[in-house]
C-alpha cells in the first residue's frame, strides 16, 4: 500500500505529527467522507474542532505517525482493505473528541462493607468510529441506579462467588509485538526506564523479524495461536538468562548513553565502553558455551519425551516442574521438581518417566526436618517413595 501511495512510510514508531501534517489533516478527512464504512462520520468531524492530542513535533522520530495520502483505493485485496480501513478509522479516532463517561462508586454497610462501581458512556466521542457499543467498549460496564447517600435498600438477591485468579496466557505473535515494544517499563530505574519509553526492543521494522528468527531456530514454536518456548529454546534460556547481554536494561542504558553524546557526552569515551563491553560479553559467553552443549543435548532429549498420561504431548522441563506440552488441552500430566525438599535433576525425572522409577536419593527430608532417602516411583499419575534396604 507504501508503494501504491495508499499510505504514508510505515516503518515508524512514531504517534505523533508535526503541526505542519497537521494542516493537511482536514483535506484528508475530506477526502475519506465518499468513504462506505467512515463518510458519514468524516463529514461530522469536519464541522468541529480537531483533537490535537497526536500533534506534537517534539515525539516524532524519524518518520511521522502513519497516515492514508488521501489517495481513494480501488479492487484491494481483502487483508490489504482491513489495513488500509484500520489506519483510516485510527486517524480518524485521533482527531476526534474524548469519549465522556460517567463513572459511579456506590458503598453499602450491612455488617460488612461492600462496594461497586458503574461506567455509563455519556459521549462517545472517538468510540463512535468503529461503532463501539457500550458493552463492548466497557467489558465489565455495570448498569447502576441512581442512589442517594442514606438510602435504605432491601436485598433482594444474595449470592457468594468463589473465583481463581488465571496464569498469565502464552504470548502470541500480537501481544508479543506489544510486550517487546513496551518492554521498559517494568525497569526499576527511573533514567533507564525513561530511555527505553520510546524505544522498547527491535523497532517495528525488525521486531517481527526477531520473532521469525526464533522460530526459525527452533527457540520456540507456533502452537495454533501461541508461541511457545522449544525444550532448545528453555536450554539456551536457562543459560543466557543472567548474563548481561540477556538484560532489556541494556537497551534502555544505551539509548541513556547516547542521549548524553547528543548532549555533548565524549563520543570516544562511548566507544571505549563499547569495546570493554564487547571484550566482557564475549569473555562470558565464550565460558558458558563449555556447558551449551550437554544442555542442548538434554534439551534435544526432553523434546522426545512422549507424555506417558495423553500419549500425544512431549514432555516440557521447566525451573519447577515437568509437564505435558498438551495441558491446555485437557491433560494434567505433572511431575514437580522439588519434592520432599529436594530438587531432582532433569536425568531423574527422565527415569522417573520413561521406567517409572528412579534410583535411590538422598537428601529428602521429614515434616520434622529429618533426612532419608528413597527411590521415586511413578503410577496412576502419583509420586510415590519407595524405601530400600530399609532396616525395620
Amino acid at each position: 500500500m507504501y508503494e501504491a501511495k495508499l499510505i504514508t512510510y510505515p516503518r515508524t514508531g512514531s504517534r505523533y505529527i508535526g503541526d505542519d501534517v497537521f494542516a493537511q489533516v482536514p483535506d484528508l478527512i475530506q477526502k475519506i467522507t465518499p468513504n462506505p464504512i467512515f463518510g458519514k462520520y468524516a463529514k461530522d468531524l469536519l464541522n468541529q474542532p480537531l483533537n490535537k492530542r497526536s500533534v506534537n513535533v517534539a515525539k516524532v522520530t524519524d518518520h511521522h505517525a502513519l497516515l492514508p495520502t488521501g489517495q481513494t483505493p480501488a479492487n484491494l485485496p481483502a487483508d490489504q482493505q482491513a489495513i488500509y480501513d484500520m489506519i483510516v478509522g485510527r486517524m480518524l479516532e485521533a482527531f476526534s473528541p474524548e469519549c465522556l463517561k460517567e463513572l459511579t462508586k456506590i458503598t453499602i454497610e450491612s455488617g460488612s462493607l461492600f462496594i461497586t462501581n458503574g461506567t455509563v458512556i455519556q459521549s462517545a466521542g472517538w468510540r463512535a468510529v468503529f461503532n463501539e457499543t457500550e458493552e463492548s467498549a466497557e467489558e465489565e460496564n455495570t448498569l447502576l441506579p441512581k442512589v442517594v447517600a442514606g438510602d435504605q435498600l432491601p436485598v433482594t438477591v444474595k449470592n457468594l462467588l468463589e473465583k481463581q485468579t488465571k496464569p498469565k496466557p502464552f504470548y502470541n505473535e500480537a501481544s508479543l509485538l506489544k510486550a517487546m515494544e513496551t518492554a521498559g517499563k517494568e525497569i526499576e530505574d527511573e533514567e533507564l526506564r525513561q530511555a527505553m519509553k520510546e524505544t522498547g526492543l527491535g523497532t517495528p521494522a525488525t521486531r517481527a523479524n526477531i520473532i521469525e528468527t526464533l522460530i526459525k531456530r527452533q527457540y520456540i514454536v507456533r502452537e495454533k495461536k501461541n508461541l511457545i518456548p522449544s525444550s532448545t529454546g528453555l536450554a539456551v534460556y536457562s543459560l543466557v538468562k543472567d548474563k548481561t547481554i540477556a538484560q532489556a536494561e541494556l537497551t534502555g542504558l544505551w539509548e541513556k548513553r547516547l542521549e548524553q553524546i547528543r548532549t555533548g557526552a565524549s563520543v570516544s569515551e562511548f566507544k571505549a565502553e563499547i569495546r570493554e563491553f564487547a571484550k566482557s560479553i564475549t569473555a562470558e559467553l565464550l565460558e558458558t558455551g563449555n556447558n551449551i552443549s550437554s544442555v542442548l543435548q538434554i534439551a534435544e532429549q526432553e523434546g522426545k519425551i512422549t507424555c506417558p498420561l495423553c500419549k500425544k504431548g512431549a514432555i516440557r522441563f521447566n525451573e519447577k516442574s515437568a509437564g505435558c506440552s498438551e495441558y491446555k488441552a485437557g491433560c494434567k500430566f505433572v511431575i514437580w521438581r522439588t519434592i520432599a525438599e529436594k530438587k531432582l535433576s532433569d536425568s531423574q525425572i527422565k527415569n522417573l518417566i520413561e521406567k517409572g522409577k528412579t534410583g535411590t536419593i538422598k537428601g529428602f527430608k521429614s515434616k520434622a526436618g529429618k533426612s532419608f532417602e528413597a527411590a521415586l516411583t511413578w503410577a496412576d499419575n502419583k509420586v510415590e517413595f519407595v524405601f530400600e534396604n530399609v532396616k525395620k
